[in-house]
């Protein structure tokens, strides 16, 4: 979800395929959440249209290889829709803005701190179509009960 817009993600992207691709996983290995392209152009495209009032910095996604980034420079305050994710069971994972966009280069550009592959086609590109990465995890505690097949996360300030 971006801002109060339910990004719909088909269901073949969610839920892995007989043959193991496909699916959402939990990694604290991987640095950023990843997104098969197809998932990723329509989280970054909702987003890109609620951000509207920004322009976008291609020189800066072109260096940096994360998109979409926003020249911000010349606003006092800046308004950015909330990432929600939703997990089976009904559980919401609100991130805190600075677990999804960050600055690059200097205080003028923010950049979504999510990635992606330069696969184009609707097929799986092998492994997990999404996968939630540390970045996005981070002030929260996370656990893992395997004997129940379950994922749990509270948000915690770390320090």
């Amino acid at each position: 979800m971006i801002g109060d817009k339910h990004v719909k993600v088909p269901y073949s992207f969610l839920v892995p395929g007989s043959d193991g691709n496909g699916g959402a996983i939990v990694d604290s290995g991987s640095t950023f959440t990843f997104m098969e392209r197809p998932v990723f152009e329509l989280v970054s495209k909702e987003l890109e249209k609620q951000m509207g009032n920004y322009s976008r910095t291609r020189e800066v996604e072109n260096m940096s290889g994360l998109s979409p980034c926003f020249n911000i420079s010349g606003y006092k305050s800046i308004k950015v829709p909330e990432l929600t994710f939703h997990f089976k069971g009904g559980a919401k994972m609100v991130l805190p803005l600075t677990n999804y966009f960050s600055f690059v280069g200097d205080d003028t550009v923010v950049c979504l701190m999510v990635i992606t592959d330069n696969v184009v086609d609707q097929g799986s590109h092998g492994g997990p179509a999404i996968i939630l990465g540390s970045f996005q995890q981070q002030n929260y505690y996370i656990e893992f009960d395997l004997a129940n097949d379950r994922f749990g996360f509270a948000k915690k300030r770390c320090v």
